[in-house]
């Protein structure tokens, strides 16, 4: 056993002591038989074992970096997740790439806060920190039957190095934020089990607000950066697919915010406690099913994020039901003495419309939470299948107007009775700009009713928000850290309309050396540079008449994702951004890559992928067929190319006659298809089409088939996310002042 499973282990038991001193330290001080000395020893003993589980998840932490950067790849984790080439910020990166090390990340992250929420609370509530504890033994358990210091009798040379499109900047960075949001939610659902616990359904609030802001921060930024990662890197044109996976953080996120906001209402007028508790659970359980959905392999079929099942399934399911069982089974019991003043609801005020806005919150993460549930509940009915992502357009659009609405009259209500005339006097200035708004837009093209009323409901709550910081602001730069949020939201909404409704793309052939525009532009294919490195460039002048820039959008073969990557370059502008994204290189060898199902025309074939054919034998190793129909002058013939692997892992293709008229033609050498590289996953594959120089008759000339696109309004969508998060930080900071 070695140094970092040992820390594991010392790690567990410790959590597992601290859980039970904490609990019997808080039980002792309402005992009649307990003296201040019993008492006394027991919270330092709890303490002592709480330091002790803190030390031994920064030792392990400690070891894992050690293991990750003297590339000891005797240890499997190293050898899956790093190798003697990654550079430095990636081989640090490892430590989180894989789920042990997330889970060891996390549970590191969790003593850190607890150890500065114990010192804040001066040792006074035994109760939260004893939830905090037992759930960091819950991370030891899942550790201790999956570690990341696992050895092998098999020393690989080098390791199998870090997937390409995690080595990028922004990956490095969006792991640790999201894990660091994951752990701070423990802090609000570990305060209103203490509350519970004493029945004191009040006290859990003072702090409980800062840490929802502080996870909500957190979680919001992390959500946003792999947003932002995904825009920039994965060359598909988009920032959010609606993948289960990503669904699976933005569900919580988005109850986080309805407990921000029933705080609010809570710090004002009291009322919402049952509410304010009954989400403080929720978002701590469903922090955990997220990581179920992610980790357990269930979504294998149905996510291109999910993990592989460690075998820690049951664990997980495990650590859901007892969340559940403890919050809200002792939600139930207290539930009938928590009294509070219910809500004004005789009239319009700001208590009113924030309780709406809760509700729309609320249909918004429910709807998303049964559209990434629904493989899990259609499978216990069947098979099981997913919903389209327009499931997640169609019943957001609603919602969004709702809630854009609501951030435009909220700030001009205040707690008590509002007149409808002094109302309306105070929104005339956004109406007015809001029907000038719908009429730009109109003539601009939104036609749709629901695209109307959402663009105007957006610029509703847009002008009303930016009206009341310049009022608020007066009053000092943290009083307008919700108005700032709130500008951030309707910023975004109407870049989600500006670049999901009237983006414009195509798919072209750029020949090397020959301009061509589109959109306005000229674009220039120049070639590659670096063909060797790990991510060649794409070289393409792109000019608008007046100046002119060379985008470098990324092409290359992975032999770690075994197909081809592609990495966009995007020209920022104020209005718009120019996205180009490659899809295939094709030169005089006509190497191209197909998906199972597809046809493509190369060099004169017409080539259809059936299927994979596994049948194939080979002594000493294994081959895979790929079954294709080729079909040449008006005749289709099916072939198999194979690719082959022998023992020491190397490949070799086998390739298989192309049709040829009259089975001869006039070539030096009879044409073939080679297959290079298969994806079963993916289900894609790499051809090759060989013989042909003297077929084509002409030098080595390059042709770029690349996707380029203009996306109004992207500068919007970020500066919206970016003050979301401002806004949240300015609240936080105010929140931890008071």
């Amino acid at each position: 056993m070695n140094l970092g499973q040992i820390s594991i282990l010392i790690g567990f038991f410790t959590a597992l002591g601290a859980t039970i001193a904490f609990y019997r330290s808080e039980k002792l001080k309402t005992s009649s038989k307990s003296g201040q000395i019993l008492l006394t020893s027991s919270q330092k003993m709890s303490n002592r074992l709480y330091l002790i589980m803190f030390a031994s998840g920064l030792v392990a932490s400690a070891v894992l970096f050690y293991l990750l950067l003297t590339h000891q790849f005797q240890y499997s984790y190293v050898a899956r997740y790093s190798s003697r080439g990654l550079p430095l910020l990636y081989v640090i990166s490892a430590f989180w790439a894989g789920q042990e090390g997330t889970f060891l990340f996390w549970v590191f992250m969790t003593s850190i806060m607890g150890w500065i929420f114990l010192r804040a609370t001066k040792n006074e509530d035994g109760y939260a920190m004893s939830v905090v504890s037992g759930f960091s033994a819950f991370l030891y358990i899942l550790m201790l039957v999956k570690n990341p210091f696992e050895t092998t009798t098999t020393i690989p040379a080098d390791g199998s190095g870090l997937n390409p499109l995690l080595q990028d900047p922004w990956m490095a960075i969006h792991p640790p934020i999201l894990f660091l949001g994951y752990a701070a939610t423990t802090f609000p659902f570990a305060l209103v089990i203490s509350g519970l616990a004493r029945r004191n359904y009040e006290r859990w609030f003072s702090s409980g607000f800062s840490w929802t802001l502080f996870a909500s921060l957190a979680l919001g930024a992390g959500i946003i950066i792999g947003g932002f990662w995904a825009y920039e890197v994965l060359g598909w044109g988009g920032y959010w697919g609606w993948d289960p996976v990503e669904n699976s953080s933005l569900v919580p996120w988005i109850t986080l915010l309805i407990l921000t906001h029933g705080l609010v209402v809570q710090k004002s007028k009291g009322s919402l406690v049952r509410t304010n508790i009954f989400f403080a659970i929720v978002s701590f359980v469903l922090v955990i099913y997220a990581t179920f959905l992610t980790r357990s392999g269930i979504l294998a079929n149905f996510s291109v994020h999910s993990f592989e099942d460690l075998g820690i399934n049951n664990y997980l399911i495990g650590g859901m039901v007892l969340s559940i069982v403890l919050g809200i089974g002792l939600f139930l019991t207290r539930f009938g003495g928590i009294k509070y003043p219910k809500v004004d609801l005789s009239n319009i005020n700001r208590e009113m419309t924030l309780l709406l806005s809760l509700y729309v919150l609320g249909a918004s993460a429910l709807f998303i939470f049964v559209g990434m549930s629904s493989p899990i509940i259609t499978g216990l009915f069947g098979k099981a299948s997913q919903v389209d992502t327009t499931f997640y357009n169609k019943v957001n659009l609603p919602v969004a107007i709702l809630m854009a609405l609501l951030l435009g009259i909220t700030p001009f209500l205040g707690w008590t009775e509002e007149k409808k005339s002094g109302l309306l006097k105070r929104l005339s200035m956004s109406l007015a700009l809001t029907a000038l708004a719908c009429i730009i837009s109109y003539v601009a093209g939104v036609t749709s009713v629901l695209l109307l009323l959402f663009v105007g409901s957006a610029v509703f709550g847009l002008i009303s928000n930016v009206i009341i910081v310049f009022r608020q602001y007066r009053s000092g730069l943290l009083t307008i850290g919700g108005p700032i949020s709130h500008i951030g939201v309707a910023l975004l909404l109407i870049g989600i309309i500006g670049s999901g409704n009237f983006d414009e793309s195509t798919k072209t052939i750029l020949k090397r050396g020959l301009p061509q525009s589109i959109y306005g532009y000229q674009f220039t294919f120049q070639g590659i540079s670096n063909p060797e490195a790990l991510k060649p460039s794409v070289n393409i002048e792109v000019s608008d008449g007046k100046s002119s820039f060379i985008a470098h959008p990324k092409l290359y073969y992975s032999e770690y994702n075994k197909a081809m990557m592609r990495e966009p370059d995007i020209k920022v502008l104020p209005l718009k951004d120019l996205y180009i994204s490659p899809l295939e290189l094709q030169s005089h060898n006509f190497a191209f890559e197909i998906t199972k199902g597809e046809t493509k025309d190369i060099g004169g074939y017409q080539v259809n992928f059936i299927r994979f054919d596994m049948s194939q034998h080979q002594t000493g190793g294994m081959a895979v067929g790929a079954v294709l129909n080729v079909t040449f002058e008006g005749k289709t013939q099916e072939i198999i190319p194979q690719l082959t692997f022998n023992e020491r892992g190397e490949r070799k293709p086998i390739p298989a006659d192309l049709p040829t008229l009259n089975q001869m033609g006039s070539y030096a050498t009879k044409p073939q298809i080679a297959l290079t590289a298969i994806s079963v996953e993916e289900k894609k594959i790499m051809l090759e089409l060989l013989g042909f120089s003297q077929h084509i008759g002409t030098p080595d000339v390059q042709e770029l088939v690349v996707d380029i696109s203009i996306k109004p309004l992207m500068m919007i969508v970020w500066t919206g996310v970016v003050l979301i998060m401002v806004g949240t930080l300015i609240a936080w900071r105010r929140r931890m002042l008071q």
